[in-house]
């Protein structure tokens, strides 16, 4: 064991004396200092805080001899991304009094705040955990949010299946106390010497971080086939409820290990609803014995089944699991993807309306749509529920027919775009944040996005295509957070001003795309779109997306 050690990454190190979670964070947050050391910021991920700094002032101050303007990031865990109006109004008002005033919907349907002080990350917790929220999960090297598909809330909310994600996010969340003791009462309940974590993180947790999704079997709004751990909820002839699983999917890489790639889950098993967690613990034990933790950028579950091959990770699942997997059910073909934008009844009369929030970032702006305001309006009077959805947007649900018109009003009042004003490309446009926050951005992604979204509108307009939709997703690095490995058209940050430019996903999140160009500026890819554009018009069949067009008649 000891050469084992010795061949272990530092993070492993600080995980393996950290006595579940803890630390010296405590200490940490009581120095005077702006930041936290190197150590401890590898253990506030764990807590859901990201130590960074303005990267836009960085320049400036270093010429100036000054320390960077060091901030934190905070993301806070929504299982299945839905909330109360009460939860809501907490996250507002966090948001003005800690935050820089926004609230940062993620494609893991979570919330981000950035901009946050080290003096007020305490504050921050014990004001969320008063709503019953909680950073403690979101991220580190454990099972991240628990995404499902609001449309499987939405046909049945006090069903079994609508309930999952609640389930799983308590289940499968770490056991210890250290985010309580830290972050909301200072309490020493449990002793850290006599705690006992899960047995499937243990004392070292897991390799890398688990991301696990419920996904609708007719539609692929989470891009279920991109996650460690899918879960297809199907019925059987035989057994009746439970779900499809999939396993060993992810679209990070890294530029700095050739030996990166992003994958998609292959079939693992059928499981009942009373055979899940068992198979899913099975799993995570199999993931924290078997998985690398020497290089950290090859560390993911996906990583490990690629090497294994999935008949012999099936087998190591089995013996953890004491008895043999059934063999996967023929999954469904999704048709494409629901976005769930704009307004639609439910089975149980009410209605729900779709909101199209840019990038996810729900602010005011001086001179335009009025987000915040609007959402905040509708959590103080109506009683409904909130979703956040995988593509970054927000849902209104359960609203009463009597509510539906001045719920209407409000979102014209504030200036929100009904969903048949969206452009083709704006509509279902995803980005990351990347630059000013992120420390791993190479490249803008956020703020440019509307620039590449209006360039592109701008080529399907003059071909006269905007009757189409175009998959559009952006980020600033390869690690992939709005998930550009599978959309029609990928973007990927590669140096401060240049991108790699991938084609050929689609809105099934079934197929990779490939890389079609690489090091191109953000004004040089609607040239290089639009010849391509003019063959989808004239070779491609009315009812054929992009990226099917693609793989078809171009990559092919």
């Amino acid at each position: 064991m000891s050469d084992l050690k010795d061949l272990e990454s530092p993070v492993e190190v600080t995980k393996r004396a950290s006595r579940h979670l803890r630390g010296d964070l405590a200490e940490q947050l009581r120095a005077p200092e702006a930041n936290v050391t190197e150590d401890a910021a590898q253990l506030l991920k764990f807590h859901g805080i990201y130590a960074q700094d303005n990267r836009d002032s960085r320049r400036e101050r270093v010429q100036r001899g000054d320390a960077p303007e060091y901030i934190f990031m905070v993301r806070v865990a929504i299982p299945g991304g839905r909330l109360s109006p009460s939860q809501w109004l907490a996250l507002d008002t966090v948001s003005s009094e800690v935050a820089d005033g926004s609230i940062r919907l993620t494609t893991r349907q979570a919330v981000q705040f950035h901009g946050v002080a080290k003096t007020h990350l305490v504050a921050l917790a014990g004001r969320i955990s008063e709503e019953l929220m909680t950073s403690f999960g979101a991220c580190g090297d454990v099972v991240r949010n628990i995404v499902m598909c609001p449309g499987l809330h939405a046909e049945n909310p006090a069903g079994r299946l609508a309930q999952m994600t609640a389930h799983l996010a308590t289940t499968l969340k770490p056991a210890s106390n250290a985010h309580w003791e830290i972050f909301v009462n200072g309490d020493r309940a449990v002793s850290a010497e006599t705690e006992v974590e899960r047995d499937f993180y243990g004392s070292t947790y897991l390799p890398r971080k688990f991301k696990v999704a419920i996904g609708h079997p007719n539609e692929n709004c989470v891009d279920v086939y991109a996650q460690d751990l899918g879960l297809i909820p199907v019925e059987d002839e035989d057994l009746g409820a439970g779900f499809i699983v999939v396993a060993g999917g992810g679209l990070g890489r890294s530029y700095a290990n050739s030996d990166t790639f992003a994958r998609l889950g292959e079939p693992l098993t059928f499981a009942t609803y009373d055979e899940i967690d068992e198979l899913i613990r099975s799993v995570l034990v199999t993931y924290r014995e078997l998985g690398g933790r020497v290089d950290r950028r090859r560390a993911r579950m996906k990583y490990l089944i690629s090497d294994l091959g999935i008949t012999t990770f099936r087998h190591e699942v089995e013996l953890r699991l004491g008895h043999a997997l059934r063999e996967a059910r023929p999954i469904p073909t999704p048709v494409g993807v629901d976005d769930h934008l704009g307004w639609r009844e439910l089975p149980d009369a009410t209605h729900q309306v779709g909101i199209r929030i840019p990038a996810g970032r729900v602010k005011d702006y001086p001179s335009g749509p009025k987000y915040r305001e609007a959402i905040r309006a509708i959590a103080q009077r109506f009683d409904v529920t909130f979703y956040i959805t995988a593509a970054q947007d927000l849902l209104v649900s359960r609203i009463a027919s009597e509510d539906r018109a001045e719920i209407a009003a409000i979102l014209e009042a504030f200036g929100i775009k009904r969903t048949e004003e969206l452009g083709p490309v704006e509509r279902g446009a995803l980005a990351c944040p990347a630059l000013p926050t992120c420390g791993q951005a190479l490249a803008e992604s956020e703020r440019r996005l509307p620039d590449l979204v209006g360039l592109l509108e701008n080529e399907m307009r003059s071909r006269s295509l905007t009757d189409r939709s175009l998959q559009l997703r952006m980020t600033g690095c390869p690690n992939g957070c709005a998930r550009p490995a599978v959309a029609e058209i990928g973007v990927v940050g590669k140096t401060k001003s240049t991108y790699d430019l991938f084609l050929g996903g689609g809105e099934r999140g079934d197929r990779l795309a490939r890389l079609y160009r690489e090091k191109v500026t953000i004004e040089q890819i609607p040239g290089l779109v639009a010849p391509l554009l003019d063959r989808w018009k004239h070779e491609g069949s009315p009812d054929e997306s992009f990226g099917d067009f693609f793989h078809r008649a171009v990559e092919s």
